[in-house]
Order: C-alpha cells, then structure tokens, then sequence
C-alpha cells in the first residue's frame, strides 16, 4: 500500500506548506514579501484540495492534521529567525525531496485521474522551486508566474 502512504504524506505536506506559509504570512512586515506569501498559501491549499477524490475513492484517512499544524509552528518560528534569502535556500531541498514523492505517485497510480492529480502535485513543486530561484535571481521570470499558471492555483484564485 506504498501509494496510500505516500498520498497521506504528501497531503499533509501540503497541509503543512499551507500552514507555514500562512503564518509566516501574518508576521511578515514587508507587503511584497507578505503578497508572495500569500500566495504560495494558496499553492499549497489548492494543490492540498485536488487531491480530494483521491482519499474519498480510496477510502484514505487523510493523516495528523493536527500533528503536521505543530509542526508548521515549530518551522514558522524558527523560520523567523532566518533572512528572506535564507528561507528562499531553504525551499530547494524540501521541494527536490517531495518532488521525488510526487513522482513516485505518478508512476504507481493505475487510474488516470489519480496519475493527473500526482501530475499536478508535481507541477506544484516545480512551480514553488522555480519561485525559490527567481526570487533569488537564480532564474528568469517573474516568481509567481509558474505558481499562477498552474490550473488549480488559477481556479482557487477565481
């Protein structure tokens, strides 16, 4: 059942992303910074929310919440002892390893809806490792174009 583990994870990684980008959010004093913030929120609850009729057509019990909010505090606070450049570093590896996830979903879902949304999930890690080196010039375009252009982010945004 490597599938149903790795669907559990990878929700409540985005349960975690949502939380920890919302509360870095609500402590951030500069208004671009906070934007961006916002905004990488809602990545991580849209891209959490498509995945949805996954855990209904599987019959999946969608993880600690709870435990993946603490864990998002313990991260937000010691986050703000970090630069912004610090933090945007710091994003590299956390999407390299859940991009590997992602890509695992995808080659184990048999059904074709559920290939598209592990799809989706890895073009959401692309997207948020590609804001990470634009904002830190490491990378053309503006930060959140990839973010944006993502079907469900666009959705979400209405």
């Amino acid at each position: 059942m490597r599938a149903d583990e790795l669907w559990v994870e990878s929700y409540q990684g985005e349960v975690l992303g949502e939380a920890l980008f919302g509360l870095m959010a609500q402590q951030e004093t500069d208004p671009a910074r906070r934007e961006q913030l916002e905004a990488l929120t809602l990545l991580e609850r849209a891209t959490k929310e498509i995945a949805e009729p996954v855990f209904e057509q599987r019959g999946l019990d969608r993880g600690d919440t709870d435990a993946s909010l603490a864990t998002a505090k313990e991260f937000a606070d010691a986050l703000a002892q970090t630069d912004w450049e610090g933090f945007l570093r710091s994003l590299t590896p956390v999407t390299v390893q859940f991009l590997a996830k992602y890509e695992e979903l995808v080659s184990l879902s048999d059904d074709a809806a559920e290939r598209a949304i592990a799809m989706q999930y890895c073009a959401h890690e692309r997207a948020l490792a590609s804001f990470a080196h634009r904002s830190l010039g490491d990378e053309a375009g503006e930060p959140l174009e990839q973010i944006f252009a993502l079907p469900h982010v666009a959705a979400a945004r209405g």
